[in-house]
């Protein structure tokens, strides 16, 4: 039996922009619309994986593995332009553990420790086709 999943999104990047990517850190932005806040959390969770993909060259495939604690400080719903940014606050060989935050105006919104693992690419997770999408990704979102 074969189940296929289909959002009915094209894409299912929520960043905007990302700002900054540096060693131990990354600055991005996002616009939402009357959103929920658990679209938030998850652009979060794709500025983390993005910068644990950005430093290591795209080499990898990353994903979030755990959100170890993450406190909604403001609204449930999310309107406006938000600053998101991450600092790399540990590191072994294939984890990778993220304060991760979201900002309105200044005031904390969302904020939180992320864990992200990785693993190189293989069969299920072609080399070809996501270190070639991400860069992409990764380039637009830089511009």
């Amino acid at each position: 039996m074969n189940i296929k999943i289909n959002s009915g999104l094209e894409d299912f990047v929520l960043l905007d922009r990302i700002s900054e990517a540096k060693d131990e850190i990354i600055t991005g932005e996002r616009r939402y619309f009357n959103d929920p806040v658990y679209l938030g959390i998850e652009s979060l969770a794709q500025l983390g994986a993005f910068h644990v993909r950005f430093i290591n060259d795209f080499e990898i495939h990353a994903f979030l593995l755990k959100i170890t604690h993450c406190h909604v400080i403001g609204s449930k719903i999310l309107h406006g332009e938000y600053l998101i940014d991450g600092r790399l606050i540990n590191q072994s060989k294939s984890s990778y553990s993220y304060f991760l935050r979201a900002k309105k105006e200044d005031q904390i919104q969302i904020e939180g420790e992320f864990l992200f693992s990785t693993l190189k690419y293989n069969n299920n997770f072609n080399k070809k086709i996501l270190e070639k999408h991400y860069r992409r990704v990764f380039s637009c979102l830089r511009k």
